[in-house]
């Protein structure tokens, strides 16, 4: 199959007239966690090297700044979360478009084991009655306004209580600053990138906050976003096939064959044990697309997340035709049929 699909893609590059040097290009990625496995596939596997492409990756330490180095040049794609793109066009950055889906909505949220054992916090209570038990603690989040911040406030709006008032709210940053902010006792708890839940959790260190699934609302919403920019694009439409039929060939990986793509991602985990990992990878796989494909029901579905959590003043509709362009992953979905 990979061999067929090589002579695909060298087709399809001849055809362009695509020179036959690599393409350099950058990608700005918000953090290193399990919201953007596809790109770790399509790096591990050669997807990205069989389109001529060579990526560099670089790590922005959150959503926001990933946006920002976008937009100011610092590379052709980023990585973070639909949000981020959504609040670059209520700023009037246009030139924003969420290009692929990474991974499905899935921000784990734990607390301190010692925490939960003096308030009585348990996943046996219902939810409101939990978020009630929760006033007052100290949750870490990425960094402001970024997808975690917003899972916060969200709980804490769903339920009767106001974020800011009821909550302290401490940016961490990412994966390693998280678990080290709940091992120091910095933070009570955390809206966590998904890694830091499994692993704090192996440790004994914590517990969840909230069940799997609990915040029905976001079920299925899209989460790790893959953005271009429409110039770019227009300007050099082979990469952004190329960066598309990398994504859906890592993708199909998932879906078809998961233990090649568990195996594919493991090289960017070297910090968790063979076991976290395992469970890890388990825990997170349903929050994998099959296929890179945002529609138009999901990102109705984060509109309503964000009409929730934004202030009025923040919030106003973005239309999915201005900032989102499925273009390249149709085109690269109907490639990898034939």
């Amino acid at each position: 199959m990979r061999f067929l699909y090589m002579l695909m893609a060298l087709a399809l590059a001849a055809g362009s007239g695509w020179a036959k040097e690599p393409v350099r290009i950058t990608l700005i990625q918000s953090s290193l966690s399990f919201n953007f496995v596809p790109l770790y596939i399509a790096q591990t596997e050669g997807y990205f090297a069989d389109e001529g492409l060579k990526v560099d990756v670089v790590l922005a330490g959150g959503g926001p700044k990933a946006m920002t180095a976008l937009l100011g040049g610092g590379g052709q794609f980023s990585a973070s979360v639909l949000l981020d793109g959504m609040m670059a066009h209520r700023k009037g950055l246009d030139d924003v478009r969420a290009f692929a889906a990474l991974s499905y909505f899935f921000n784990p949220m734990v607390v301190r084991a010692d925490v939960a054992k003096a308030r009585g916090l348990n996943l046996d209570r219902p939810l409101a009655e939990r978020v009630q038990l929760m006033k007052g603690l100290k949750l870490g989040i990425t960094t402001p306004g970024a997808s975690s911040d917003m899972t916060v406030r969200f709980l804490a709006l769903t339920n009767g209580f106001s974020p800011d008032r009821d909550f302290q709210i401490v940016p961490l940053g990412g994966m390693s600053a998280q678990v080290a902010g709940m091992e120091a006792g910095q933070v009570d708890g955390c809206a966590c990138l998904p890694g830091v839940d499994i692993l704090t959790k192996a440790q004994g260190l914590t517990v969840d906050l909230v069940k799997p699934g609990e915040m029905t609302e976001l079920d299925g919403v899209t989460y790790g976003t893959l953005y271009g920019l429409a110039s770019y694009n227009k300007a050099h439409p082979e990469v952004a096939r190329a960066m598309a039929r990398a994504l859906v060939r890592a993708t199909s990986l998932i879906a078809d064959h998961p233990d090649a793509a568990r195996a594919a991602t493991r090289p960017f985990f070297k910090e968790m044990d063979e076991k976290i990992y395992l469970v890890s990878w388990a825990t997170y796989l349903p929050y994998f697309p099959k296929m890179p494909l945002i529609s138009r029901e999901d990102f109705e579905r984060e509109l309503a997340f964000e009409k929730v959590v934004l202030p009025p003043n923040v919030y106003k509709p973005v239309s999915y035709d201005a900032a989102a362009d499925m273009s390249f992953t149709i085109s690269a979905m109907r490639d990898f049929k034939r």
